[in-house]
């Protein structure tokens, strides 16, 4: 898959998404013997659509408003970001609309319905607005649309800001990670072709040659008595065929991957006698859970 640096957005990005751990199933203290505190578990699960809306021939972000779900928000000027938590799963609708801009038109996404308690799913939905509108005289038709999906685990024994347990009370601790984030085109030179470009720009939003990545912050919760095994960033992908025609030229075909959404979740055990020896010593002081700073894995 295609890596870039991520074009219009840089590090500063940070969409309000945040997620807590899986179910707490036991505790156990290993010198009192057996710990029964009330606790209520992660709750329900979360859903949001995020992206960015920006300038299909600059790239310039876009203080645009977003639409779903009887919702609106406007993206932020510096960033063309924006995030709407919604209220159910399913099939959604969204639209994006700016003074002196075509509209987006409709914009379908889908929430997964089978979310777990504490699992953070989020559509994501790139909105490019141009002043003009593509000519009737050019169509893009699409051929084919294969679905997958990839999970990348973020371990203790990888990264160190990750070696996280709770004890007497339960924990909530932020860190950051970098998500992938744009769509790449196959062969890439077909982007060269500028009514061609301006439509994927149009319907997947502008990021330059290819799939980059931004750091978003994900607060992770251990139930009392249990250590950190995994966070896991479940990436849901598209590949769309195309052939885009026009009628002074020769048909082209081209795929298109894109990231449609992404789910975080979190893997927890019971510590049982885990000592803060068994940790890499990123906490200050006692506390392994302080500081830490933010995590960066190499995706």
């Amino acid at each position: 898959m295609m890596k870039s640096k991520f074009f219009s957005l840089n590090a500063k990005l940070a969409l309000a998404v945040l997620a807590v751990g899986t179910m707490f199933t036991g505790c156990y203290d290993s010198e009192n013997g057996d710990v029964n505190k009330p606790y209520d578990g992660p709750g329900a699960p979360r859903y949001f659509v995020a992206g960015t809306v920006t300038d299909a021939e600059s790239g310039d972000p876009l203080a645009a408003t977003v639409k779903v779900d009887g919702q609106s928000v406007t993206a932020d000027p510096t960033s063309g970001a924006y995030s709407i938590e919604l209220s159910s799963a399913g099939s959604k609708t969204l639209t994006a609309e700016l003074e002196g801009y075509e509209p987006s038109g409709d914009r379908t996404f889908s929430i997964p319905t089978d979310l777990k308690n504490g699992e953070t799913y989020t559509a994501v939905v790139n909105i490019a607005l141009s002043e003009t509108g593509i000519s009737d005289e050019y169509t893009a038709i699409i051929k084919n649309i294969q679905s997958y999906s990839e999970t990348k685990p973020y371990t203790p024994a990888e990264y160190p800001g990750l070696d996280l347990i709770a004890e007497d009370d339960p924990e909530k601790i932020e860190r950051v990670f970098e998500v992938e984030h744009g769509y790449a085109v196959s062969p890439a030179n077909v982007t060269e072709n500028a009514w061609i470009s301006q439509y994927l720009s149009e319907t997947y939003g502008t990021f330059g040659d290819g799939i980059g990545t931004i750091e978003l912050p994900y607060t992770i919760e251990l139930a009392p008595w249990t250590a950190l095994m995994a966070v896991n960033i479940k990436y849901d992908y598209s590949v769309i065929s195309y052939e885009f025609s026009a009628s002074d030229a020769e048909s082209v075909n081209a795929d298109v991957t894109v990231i449609t959404g992404y789910k975080f979740s979190t893997q927890t055990t019971p510590n049982h006698d885990y000592s803060y020896s068994h940790g890499h010593g990123h906490g200050h002081g006692d506390n392994i859970n302080a500081g830490g700073g933010i995590l960066t894995p190499e995706l």
